[in-house]
């Protein structure tokens, strides 16, 4: 059986692919918990959930858009240069300068 994806499954697809990889940068606190049960920083905790979040929500705003227009709009930017869809969050091992 071949089953063809829609544009809707294939943004939150990627959407997915992204929230993992931001998520598998920190993941080896995870495993060092597990292991040697040091504690996770709580900025980390923090962020991961953030991310978590962000994913969700960004694959919930897809889903609302009726068409294609919807989505590119949704993909785009306001007047005021923001972006119309969630951000995902920063990565907290980027400082601002």
């Amino acid at each position: 059986q071949v089953v063809i994806l829609g544009v809707k499954s294939i943004l939150k697809n990627t959407e997915k692919s992204i929230a993992g990889s931001m998520l598998g940068e920190y993941d080896w606190y995870v495993t060092r918990k597990a292991e040697k049960g040091t504690e996770i920083p709580a900025a980390i905790t923090t962020y991961r959930d953030a991310v978590r979040t962000a994913c969700n929500t960004r694959e919930t705003e897809i889903d609302n858009c009726a068409d294609t227009a919807a989505l590119i709009t949704l993909y785009g930017y306001k007047e005021d240069g923001s972006p119309n869809m969630t951000q995902f969050p920063t990565d907290p091992s980027i400082q601002e300068i």
